[in-house]
């Protein structure tokens, strides 16, 4: 399949790496493309531009593709960039990924596929943690599989340098992620723009060969 990514963010680019594993030719449009496909070698098309910008889709051939995924870090810009892609392009299946908790399903009314990072992230640690707190009672350190993945998940404290930092500031290139948040005993999910603040907990994502 012909599978446009519209964001080289991190679950975007993850997900471009999948879908290449299974054989499907990628398209990647966003400013920067050109540059995210020197540096990782995928071997996949690049346009560079705004994912919202019509004459940039043009010549991406979004009307071409079997799929479209946006995958930026910009909420507003994905729900844009999937109504033009049904409406304007009209591509038949298009999954937009969005970060509200509630009601993010209406915008399925729209014509495309909306996904919440923060619900599938909840979910997937109230999953990890209801299995081991049937085992123990508690560790620093937890470990579920995701789609064939072990990740392993470490709850860790924020030392006085990091405070007022934003995540995507603090995150390291080891494969390490800041998937969440313990903020006044609450799981919040982890946003790039958010600003650690004191007190913070930080769970930390890892995955485990």
């Amino acid at each position: 399949m012909q599978i446009m990514i519209l964001g080289a963010s991190r679950a975007g680019v993850a997900l471009m790496k999948r879908l290449i594993e299974k054989g499907h030719t990628c398209v990647l449009v966003d400013p920067k493309a050109q540059e995210v496909e020197r540096t990782l070698n995928l071997g996949v098309l690049t346009v560079n531009g705004v994912i919202i910008d019509i004459d940039v889709l043009k010549e991406a051939d979004m009307a071409s593709m079997d799929m479209v995924c946006a995958m930026s870090d910009s909420e507003n810009q994905n729900l844009m960039a999937s109504q033009i892609a049904s409406d304007i392009f009209k591509v038949k299946h298009v999954f937009t990924r969005v970060f509200a908790t509630e009601d993010f399903h209406l915008f399925d009314n729209a014509g495309f596929l909306s996904i919440s990072s923060t619900v599938l992230t909840v979910d997937t640690f109230l999953r990890a943690i209801e299995e081991h707190v049937e085992r123990e009672e508690y560790v620093g350190q937890v470990t579920a599989n995701l789609f064939g993945n072990n990740i392993a998940f470490t709850l860790v404290d924020t030392t006085k340098e990091f405070e007022g930092a934003k995540i995507r500031d603090v995150e390291d290139s080891e494969g390490r992620h800041i998937f969440g948040i313990v903020r006044h005993d609450s799981l919040i999910t982890a946003l790039p723009s958010m600003k650690i603040e004191k007190g913070d907990k930080l769970v930390v994502a890892e995955k485990k060969v």
